[in-house]
């Protein structure tokens, strides 16, 4: 079956733009991307792809300023994932945290080591919010916890919870894609304390949680808030990331008005981090 590669002039986008162009794509359907200098190869099957799907996103980035270009043409099924494997590195957190793909050599592990099949799922350590929550994790005994991670991707973050004593570890993800993808990569590293669902907040019944991590959007996180509240424990900690500095006041607004407690904020390229106590 072919693909349609796109072809998206980025020689003025800043690294964030980039990310976010991807992050969006991913979302309608687009399986892979290269990034050469100035220029990002995206690509979807063809009977996948749908112009009023792909022209919305177009529409919605233009109003926050990402002004997209482009051009494609139908090809051959190819190795594009070979291609993209020759650039993904390796990220070592705080020289305490490394997170490798299956295809790295294990030569330079260190004791906590995740190893993470990307595919398609956000959560590779690569992004900043993601480094920013492996952070904030990893200031906080997570020993004995029960932990909540939504919109858990590869599962980077509960399996990392388990990885730091977590008792119990629940990951949802409401991407049929990402869920299986988390599946993978907790039973490749062991991570028996951590369970898969998918779905959204809407699956949680009378659970409680001593740690909820929300990696996702402002909107969503803003939206689940509530929902997070209802099933954090007293002293219990949020942590949240996935929006960048401008959209701050949203996320503290929200927080405040379920009366939690603001700990620390963490920034990086513009992009943030808060964690919060539930009194």
């Amino acid at each position: 079956m072919g693909y349609l590669e796109f072809e998206i002039p980025v020689r003025s986008w800043n690294r964030n733009e980039q990310e976010i162009l991807m992050a969006e794509l991913s979302q309608i359907g687009f399986e892979g991307f290269v990034e050469k200098e100035h220029l990002i190869q995206a690509y979807i099957l063809s009977d996948q792809f749908s112009g009023e799907a792909f022209h919305q996103l177009i529409e919605d980035l233009s109003r926050v300023g990402i002004r997209v270009q482009y051009r494609f043409h139908e090809t051959a099924e190819q190795n594009w994932n070979e291609e993209w494997e020759k650039k993904y590195k390796p990220v070592v957190i705080k020289n305490r945290v490394l997170i490798r793909a299956p295809f790295h050599s294990a030569e330079n592990d260190l004791p906590c080591t995740l190893i993470i099949e990307p595919k398609m799922s956000f959560g590779t350590g690569h992004h900043q919010t993601t480094r920013m929550m492996i952070e904030e994790m990893m200031d906080h005994n997570l020993n004995g916890k029960r932990v909540l991670d939504m919109g858990c991707g590869t599962g980077i973050l509960g399996i990392l919870a388990c990885r730091l004593g977590a008792d119990r570890v629940v990951g949802i993800d409401h991407d049929q894609w990402a869920y299986e993808n988390a599946l993978e990569n907790v039973e490749r590293n062991g991570a028996k304390a951590m369970e898969i669902r998918l779905g959204d907040a809407s699956l949680l019944t009378d659970e409680v949680f001593d740690v909820v991590l929300a990696n996702i959007t402002r909107n969503i996180v803003v939206r689940d808030i509530p929902v997070y509240h209802a099933h954090l424990s007293a002293g219990g900690l949020l942590l949240i990331s996935g929006f960048l500095a401008e959209e701050v006041q949203y996320l503290l607004n929200a927080a405040y008005q379920m009366g939690l407690d603001h700990l620390n904020t963490r920034e990086y390229s513009s992009w943030i981090s808060l964690s919060f106590v539930k009194p």
